[in-house]
């Protein structure tokens, strides 16, 4: 018994590692059996024509024209017997042929004693016996049924009258019809590709829990540490949430691709381009793939397109009709030449797609991994708001947030470094890197500017004789690096206009929200049509999205919280921020962490049980509660370096305040992910009492990546509950 605990003591960390991944194999495992397994028979429909309000009796055949650019599993049709009380029997056919060929791709058969026979008609689902797949382009297909009645009952079939797209056409023996069929046609099954996903995805998240409890026992620098969850677990958000799916990245996207094209194209100017246009290689367009809500099928559509080459000759560059973000490509050239290597490598739109999205990965796990190693305090901090799930869903996106969040932490831990680090004198060179940091992300986000006052915190000894001019001419520089980008300049000059501009810029982003709800309304109303078989209702064009705005400008839209109206409505602006807190005050708290992930504003938001932003904050006042040095930066610095983080997050408020119609009853647009890039600092001051008496920074980390698998398990759940 002595060995045994002598064995057990001398190995504890090892079979602690071996608990874990029993542990997260157990976890994993129960939730395939209860949650995963049986979901196979999950299956993608899509609209030809959703809408039928006549029916037409079939005597012998009925053949519908039409025209389909995916891939086909089955067929479904509203059909009902023409008297209720006689139901049709016999064998009905369905052959499926290629319209300009007349080849037969697919047939089937069933028995119609088993069609619906009631007062409401639904959908009848008929499986093809071979895969007919899309060549890649919009093909004419003929769809013929053939009734073989035993009986006296007949078969009818739901079509909409009249408006007839281009390409398609109704006989029904053999007789034209001004109508389209009710048709939907069904272009994937799931099978078992979701177990093999399911799994795939937990040995992943087991291995890297695995590899960094074993950089935890080795005792790993903490920086090297946070390297490596970063990318493991980023890569694990970059899989399960592809591109597309964070918020507004088809905007980001675009602006990546554009500036890829750009550098790709000879006959282009360099990083010059349209707002209103977006420039991509020819075939680089996907419906399947460009789709704010992710689904089993975006992961299913997006295995198969991987490995697909582009075909396109080089060089060949399209303009597409679709928004970019805004004229300024900053915060764009790391994704940008991701994309770039892309074209040079001749990979398909969805391997491309995931490159420029790994290029922003790793840039954001380099600097946030360097911030950790350079910071002289606030080291936990760091680290866990590195690691928060709202932070690796940025970064691991095409958003601009993502570089600016890696600037933004390395920015501060270089100047808490220069600061209050070992160094008693800087010198001149060391100044060159804090300067180029600043004006990178100073003119990216004007609410982030104040985060530059952090260089006055360095001491004047360490800067010298000139530091009085050197501090001078470093705000000098950041304040010339704002005005002179144009997208910056303008914020400013909307926000101070008392005219009709910025709103006119809100009308513009509401639109933008407002298309996005609109297309979630019509994939619902057609998946709700598909199991009932009603015709499915457009959505409301006046309906709203989180604020109630109208999808289109009015006059009450052209009047906004700017800074005069603020200056002369200050009751009904702290009416509106008091509203805010109370109402959205979850959802505020909720987008800081992580809780609500994914393009906001979806039918099925991909939202966290709060179980989990409870625990991602407990693990945020840990790192807070943290021991630290003591004397590296003394408390009067600490409570500036707090008031400078404070003034970014008090413009990013009045940022959203300045963007919301004066009719609406809560900021629009805030999220508390705009708090990410100065969370660190916000955790700079606590009580002496209150400090853990150990220092369990590792530890911290390693909870944090534990809780992030978590995260990623729920995720995946939410997913496949779409």
């Amino acid at each position: 018994m002595q060995k045994v605990l002598k064995f057990c003591k001398d190995h504890r960390r090892a079979l602690a590692g071996a608990v874990l991944v029993f542990f997260l194999f157990a976890v994993f495992a129960a939730v395939w059996l209860t949650h995963i397994r049986g979901q196979g028979d999950k299956s993608s429909s899509w609209a030809i024509n959703d809408q039928f309000h006549s029916f037409a009796v079939i005597e012998e055949r009925m053949e519908q024209r039409f025209t389909c650019d995916r891939d086909l599993l089955a067929l479904s049709l509203v059909l009902a017997a023409e008297d209720v009380d006689t139901s049709p029997e016999g064998e009905l056919e369905l052959i499926l042929t290629d319209s300009a060929t007349g080849e037969e791709l697919a047939r089937s058969t069933g028995d119609m004693r088993y069609i619906y026979n009631g007062w409401e008609a639904y959908y009848t689902t008929l499986g093809l016996d071979r895969f007919v797949e899309n060549p890649g382009q919009a093909v004419e297909y003929t769809l013929t049924l053939i009734p073989h009645y035993s009986g006296e009952g007949r078969l009818c079939v739901g079509y909409e009258e009249g408006g007839m797209p281009a390409g398609v056409s109704l006989t029904v023996d053999g007789e034209e019809v001004d109508g389209t069929v009710a048709l939907l046609g069904t272009q994937a099954r799931v099978g078992g590709f979701l177990t093999k996903f399911y799994w795939i995805f937990a040995a992943g998240g087991i291995a890297a829990a695995a590899l960094l409890w074993w950089m935890y026992c080795r005792g790993t620098a903490l920086h090297r540490v946070v390297f490596c969850a970063v990318l493991l677990l980023g890569f694990a958000f970059n899989v399960l949430l592809p591109p597309y799916a964070a918020p507004d990245e088809k905007y980001h996207i675009n602006q990546s691709f554009t500036l890829a094209s750009t550098l790709y194209d000879p006959h282009l100017p360099v990083a010059k381009s349209h707002i209103r246009d977006t420039i991509r290689r020819p075939s680089d367009q996907d419906a399947l793939i460009q789709v704010d809500e992710t689904t089993v099928f975006t992961w299913q559509h997006i295995v198969k397109m991987l490995d697909r080459p582009n075909t396109d000759p080089t060089s060949a560059t399209h303009t597409f009709d679709e928004y970019q973000v805004d004229s300024s490509y900053t915060m764009y050239w790391i994704s940008g030449f991701g994309v770039l290597i892309g074209y040079w490598l001749h990979l398909g739109f969805a391997a491309t797609l995931y490159l420029g999205r790994l290029a922003n990965l790793l840039f954001f796990a380099f600097l946030a991994a360097w911030a950790v190693k350079r910071t002289p305090v606030a080291k936990p901090a760091f680290a866990v708001a590195a690691l928060l799930p709202m932070t690796l869903h940025l970064a691991a996106s095409y958003s601009r947030d993502s570089n600016l969040l890696a600037l933004c932490f390395f920015f501060s831990a270089l100047v808490l470094d220069l600061a209050f680090g070992p160094r008693e004198h800087i010198a001149p060179k060391q100044l060159i890197l804090p300067a180029v940091l600043a004006v990178l992300f100073v003119p990216s986000k004007v609410v982030y500017l104040p985060l530059a006052a952090l260089f006055l915190l360095i001491p004047a000894v360490r800067l010298g004789r000139f530091s009085r001019w050197i501090k001078g001419g470093f705000l000098a520089l950041c304040a010339a690096a704002f005005l002179l980008n144009n997208s910056a300049a303008g914020a400013l000059a909307v926000f101070t206009q008392s005219g009709g501009t910025a709103a006119a810029g809100a009308v513009s982003s509401t639109v933008q929200e407002a298309d996005a709800s609109v297309l979630a309304d019509e994939n619902s109303a057609v998946a709700s049509a598909a199991d009932s078989g009603q015709p499915a209702s457009a959505p409301d064009p006046g309906q709203t999205s989180q604020n109630g705005a109208d999808s289109m400008s009015t006059e009450e839209d052209m009047i906004c919280f700017t800074l005069p109206y603020i200056l002369s409505h200050p009751l009904e602006t702290a009416e509106l921020c008091i509203r805010s807190v109370v109402e959205q005050g979850d959802h505020y708290l909720s987008t800081l962490v992580g809780g609500t992930l994914g393009y906001f504003g979806l039918d099925k938001p991909l939202d966290l049980a709060w179980g989990w932003v409870m625990a991602l904050y407990g693990l945020l006042a840990l790192a807070w509660l943290c021991p630290e040095e003591s004397g590296a930066m003394p408390l009067a610095h600490r409570w500036g370096a707090v008031f400078i983080a404070l003034c970014c997050c008090g413009l990013a408020v009045l940022g959203c305040i300045s963007w919301t119609p004066t009719y609406y009853e809560t900021i629009y647009g805030f999220q508390g992910r705009y708090f990410l890039p100065v969370l660190p600092l916000l955790l700079l001051v606590r009580p002496k009492a209150l400090c853990l008496a150990s220092d369990c920074r590792r530890g911290i980390v390693m909870a944090a990546v534990l809780a992030d698998i978590g995260v990623l398990l729920n995720v995946f759940l939410a997913v496949v509950a779409r």
